[in-house]
């Protein structure tokens, strides 16, 4: 044994927290890691009086710690003479399995705090084209610069696809519209996308800040593919407010319909981030009344949702606009703020 008080590195918190046991450690009974814990004490600091010290315990609550280990293990690990410990030859060889045991536990904690820190590992996303394309990406490789040591997937597909992927187990998280059914499960409640009313840049209501539904009575439109949910939101938002208009295209794709818009030929009610990308070659105004649009967040079934998966979503809801802003021009700036 030795007088030195200082302890191992890896052994530091252990002692200085004796009611702490390391996550690598809790596969050994508490009662095995604090006589473990007394052992290495006394071997490392030379004495029973200065181990108690360090452990916040009596001298005899170490002493009676010592016993139990050398009666369960069968060791004899201390000669005893005049009221001192004197380490044996066997405890020596233990001393150096228990120093390397502790040191383990001690890596298990600093690797599972890197992972909760998203210092590692690997987050796959996949999203549906208005969301892929362009927003998803920005924000999915601004958070893998973030944390280091992350390796990040990022896929773009149709929404029924983004089901079968998250319901699959191949990817981590998913934004998708709405389907019929899916074995995915709902990650999280879903996230309100603002729809916005974009126009043609020379349109008589271009000027406009704020357009009444009425307003578009008899107007060409170009509408959103007839199996989507987001289109029966918009013929149910026209019917009820009795606003009949003349459709002149139809396409499954948000993104499409803003290059048609671009190209004069008429109205579209499609969401804030697709349109936002459009700025310059379309005019984008908010509608009312104000129509949301669902987008579903889903995370494997069976599960927890996984720290990085989270971590990221957290960054998508906040980067998201709120009901108010539904210009679209958020997105083209898409400030560090808001992520």
């Amino acid at each position: 044994m030795t007088g030195n008080l200082a302890l191992a590195p890896e052994l530091t918190q252990i002692h200085n927290s004796p009611s702490f046991i390391p996550l690598g450690c809790r596969t050994v009974t508490p009662r095995r890691y604090h006589q473990l814990q007394a052992f290495i004490a006394v071997m490392q600091l030379g004495s029973v009086s200065r181990a108690a010290e360090s452990l916040f315990l009596t001298q005899p609550a170490v002493t009676k710690l010592l016993r139990a280990l050398e009666e369960e293990t069968g060791l004899g690990l201390f000669d005893r003479r005049r009221r001192r410990l004197v380490p044996t030859h066997e405890a020596r060889r233990f001393e150096q399995e228990v120093t390397r045991f502790f040191a383990a536990a001690r890596q298990v904690d600093r690797l599972a705090s890197n992972m909760r820190g998203a210092g590692l590992g690997e987050l796959r996303v996949a999203a549906m084209p208005s969301l892929g394309i362009s927003f998803v990406p920005r924000l999915l490789a601004r958070f893998a610069r973030e944390a280091q040591g992350l390796r990040v997937a990022m896929t773009v597909a149709s929404s029924l696809e983004v089901h079968e992927l998250v319901q699959s187990g191949q990817v981590d998280l998913g934004f998708a519209n709405p389907v019929s059914a899916g074995g995915a499960m709902a990650g999280a409640p879903p996230i309100p996308l603002p729809g916005v009313l974009v126009l043609p840049l020379r349109h008589r209501l271009a000027r406009r800040r704020v357009v009444e539904l009425r307003e578009l009575e008899g107007e060409p439109q170009v509408s959103l593919g007839r199996q989507y949910r987001l289109r029966d939101l918009v013929d149910e938002m026209f019917e009820r407010h009795g606003v009949a208009t003349v459709s002149v295209a139809e396409t499954q794709s948000a993104a499409a319909a803003c290059e048609m818009v671009a190209e004069g030929l008429g109205f579209a009610i499609v969401d804030a981030v697709t349109a936002g990308r459009y700025e310059g070659r379309v005019v984008t105004v908010a509608v009312r009344p104000a129509i949301d649009f669902p987008v579903q967040v889903l995370a494997p079934a069976g599960r927890p949702m996984s720290v990085l998966a989270a971590r990221f979503l957290g960054m998508v809801q906040a980067a998201m606009p709120d009901g108010e802003d539904r210009s679209g021009r958020w997105a083209a700036q898409m400030p560090e703020g808001r992520c």
